[in-house]
């Protein structure tokens, strides 16, 4: 007896979604170990924090809720996976300013934390409808996780100096921008998030962007 379409379709999803949590964990758990490792070896604090963080993110994002709807654009996913994982090739290296980098990281995850706790269950990786949040960081730009993913990049390669680091977070930064982007084309077809981008003017930095 043939596997009924509809449960084939049930079952494709649901493996689909376990496979991609899986490669996500995969990705965080290497960088939490490289980072717990050049901690171990320097003492600098940067590198703790940052694995904490990762730790953080990668249990929320196993823990996330399903949305209501998913983009399936193979662009997005592409641009949403670039945007997320980039970051996790930066490698320990020789430091400019380790004092500021620290600086710059520690600001910026604390920022993060306070961005996914607030997000909790509601965290994703590419364009998704789940509940929107508007308050904490969410009050002030829309996107206040990104921002600090930003300058915890930016910070790391400040304690971490090489053309490979560099590269890397200045292409993550760019796919960022293209991410943000999306998201909001992909959340704009609600009418709740139409509502919240005008109250909320700002996308990344007050002021600014």
């Amino acid at each position: 007896m043939a596997f009924p379409q509809k449960g084939r379709r049930i079952v494709f999803y649901m493996l689909r979604y376990l496979i991609g949590n899986v490669v996500i964990a995969a990705f965080l758990l290497l960088f939490v170990l490289i980072n717990i490792q050049a901690f171990r070896v320097t003492g600098e604090v940067g590198y703790i924090l940052v694995a904490i963080n990762q730790s953080v993110y990668g249990m929320l994002f196993l823990a996330r809720k399903r949305a209501v709807a998913t983009s399936t654009s193979a662009f997005d996913w592409g641009i949403a996976f670039a945007a997320t994982f980039l970051g996790t090739l930066l490698r320990p290296a020789h430091p400019l300013n380790a004092w500021l980098g620290d600086a710059l990281i520690s600001i910026g995850i604390i920022i993060n934390l306070a961005s996914v706790l607030f997000l909790n269950r509601s965290i994703g990786m590419v364009p998704a409808q789940r509940s929107i949040k508007t308050g904490g960081l969410y009050r002030y730009v829309r996107h206040p996780m990104y921002a600090s993913e930003v300058l915890s990049l930016f910070g790391y390669t400040l304690a971490n100096v090489s053309f490979a680091n560099a590269f890397i977070v200045i292409s993550t930064a760019a796919f960022m921008l293209i991410r943000i982007n999306r998201e909001e084309l992909f959340l704009s077809r609600s009418l709740a998030y139409q509502a919240y981008s005008i109250e909320t003017r700002w996308k990344l930095l007050p002021f600014i962007y």
